[in-house]
């Protein structure tokens, strides 16, 4: 089993990275290019993951990594090598390169880190050198309303330490936890009409360490463990039909009872069988009402990728709202804010909560929207026109360089329905429109969408649990098959009221600068028109034997 170093050794870590950072910060002034600002990022990362399938372990995974990421900049605050590069992603600033790993064990390997991390610092200034001729090239062509904020604003360079997790915060049960999760898959596998059943924990423990040459000095532990129960059942035309539960926390006591997730199982495990036989949705434009999650999810995607600040200052950002600040946005009994500081959410665990972004700046709460007037975008230390400040939103996986992120997502509104009152709204509003029925979109499993000036500004969610209600009062039908679907304005303006029991989503997002974990919070949301469409067709042919 692999274990923690000492903590006498992961508290040399930050003397290590000082003093190798002062070293090459005085070594490249002597270069072509002297840098103005340098920082060096460790992730020291120990995961732990074990997965059940249809009542037995099939995966039990130990790992750990340290991880080095270095940022040099070049030129100044206002033009630097970073000036064409806004996405952050390493794809595009360090040609794709895979994670620079340290030695684990720092007591006995000294010699050798050295050696790993100043060969990595001459590569990140060979290619910030490349990034700065080719972005001084381009500097002469003025392009038609260019954003010209600095490429690096100020920041307070703040210390701040956590000493490292006692081994009792830190304590696994792997046996246990392999008789827990065989138990839930095994329970969800009794269910004959399922084709799947499988039971994850994951258990994640971060150090992160985090210097720069402005003083910075910043240690902070983050823990993340997340248990997903999952399972699939398939209909005669052959299409897959997946649900899943899961349960964030930041230590294993918080996790719910047995008893709970047993009853979490059992009702999902109900559901899988109504979903096998249910029918398949038609292609639908009209009025529906979102869950909480999937209000969550669907805020997400259409609205929180949108007011990610740093990607507008590149000419190939749709820049969506760039120009909206003060303009109303949402319907006025709605507000959106993102709070990394915020670690629950009335007793709810919130994924995206840290301390200290990836640019050592102290995470901010952002109202980006207030009584649905635009007010602000998530910043990072790359200015854009009017906000020239970062709020502790620059986020990255370990290896990328960090761009605009959202954290905690939190959507609250000041005009709230009971659950009976939008559903009365919403039969009105389908009797309004001529139709027969609008749809209760209940759970989904995440999305993507489309911001690049290049393409069609769209989106696409996919709901899992949908149900038809019908204006005549007929009992609310269970349907498959459904895509929502999308351009941002236009549903943004067809958003009328909010209300009923909120709901945490807990999901990863992954964009331009890696995966990030994530929360959103919403109430229910009514909209006058959603586009419904069915998902692609089917390829796979249903089993002929029944399962044993």
């Amino acid at each position: 089993m692999l274990v923690f170093a000492s903590i006498s050794a992961q508290d040399k870590m930050l003397d290590l990275l000082k003093e190798e950072l002062k070293s090459q910060m005085a070594t490249l002034q002597k270069g072509e290019y002297p840098p103005y600002y340098m920082n060096y990022r460790v992730i020291d990362n120990y995961t732990r993951v074990i997965k059940s399938s249809m009542g037995g372990i099939n995966t039990v995974e130990e790992d750990k990594q340290v991880i080095f990421v270095p940022q040099v900049r070049i030129g100044s605050p206002d033009f630097d090598n970073f000036h064409e590069i806004e996405s952050g992603a390493s794809a595009i600033s360090y040609g794709g390169r895979s994670s620079v790993l340290l030695p684990i064990d720092i007591e006995n390997s000294q010699d050798a880190f050295k050696e790993i991390m100043r060969e990595e610092v001459n590569n990140r200034y060979k290619v910030a050198k490349i990034n700065y001729e080719s972005a001084i090239a381009k500097k002469g062509v003025q392009r038609d309303n260019e954003d010209t904020s600095p490429d690096f604003t100020a920041a307070e360079a703040e210390k701040y330490y956590e000493p490292p997790l006692k081994n009792n915060q830190i304590a696994f049960d792997i046996d246990l936890w392999k008789k827990r999760l065989n138990k839930y898959s095994a329970f969800l596998a009794e269910n004959k009409d399922i084709i799947y059943a499988n039971a994850i924990l994951s258990f994640e423990i971060w150090r992160k360490y985090f210097v720069s040459t402005e003083g910075a000095e910043i240690v902070e532990n983050r823990v993340y463990i997340l248990l997903t129960i999952s399972g699939s059942s398939m209909a005669e035309d052959g299409m897959e039909l997946p649900l899943n539960i899961s349960y964030m926390a930041f230590t294993l006591d918080e996790l719910p009872s047995e008893a709970i997730i047993k009853k979490d199982i059992k009702a999902m495990s109900a559901k899988l069988s109504e979903l096998k036989v249910a029918p398949l949705v038609q292609p639908f434009s009209g009025p529906a009402l979102l869950s909480g999650s999937a209000s969550g999810v669907f805020f997400h995607e259409i609205f929180g990728h949108r007011v990610e600040g740093q990607k507008m200052k590149s000419d190939s950002d749709g820049q969506t709202f760039k120009k909206m600040v003060g303009d109303y946005v949402l319907p006025k009994n709605l507000s959106v804010y993102m709070d990394p500081t915020m670690q629950r959410y009335h007793g709810h665990p919130l994924n995206g909560y840290y301390i200290f972004d990836e640019q050592g700046v102290r995470g901010e709460r952002v109202e980006v929207v207030k009584d649905g007037k635009l007010e602000n975008f998530l910043m990072t230390r790359t200015g854009i026109t009017g906000f020239n400040k970062s709020n502790g939103h620059a986020r990255a996986e370990f290896e990328y360089d960090p761009t605009s992120r959202q954290s905690n997502l939190i959507v609250e509104t000041n005009e709230y329905k009971s659950e009976a009152e939008l559903r009365k709204l919403l039969i009105n509003e389908a009797k309004k429109q001529g139709k027969d029925y609008g749809y209760y979109i209940k759970s989904v499993t995440g999305g993507f969408t489309q911001i690049a000036r290049s393409v069609t500004n769209s989106f696409n969610v996919t709901p899992l649990e949908v149900y038809k209600i019908y204006v005549d009062g007929r009992k609310d039908e269970l349907v498959r098959g459904v895509d929502m679907i999308g351009t941002p304005l236009s549903m943004f303006s067809n958003i009328e009221y909010a209300g009923g029991d909120f709901e945490v989503f807990t999901g990863i997002c992954g964009a331009t600068s890696g995966n990030v974990p994530v929360t959103a919070v919403s109430p229910t949301i009514l909209v006058n028109k959603v586009e419904l469409q069915k998902k692609a067709k089917p390829t796979v042919t249903p089993a002929i034997l029944q399962r044993p």
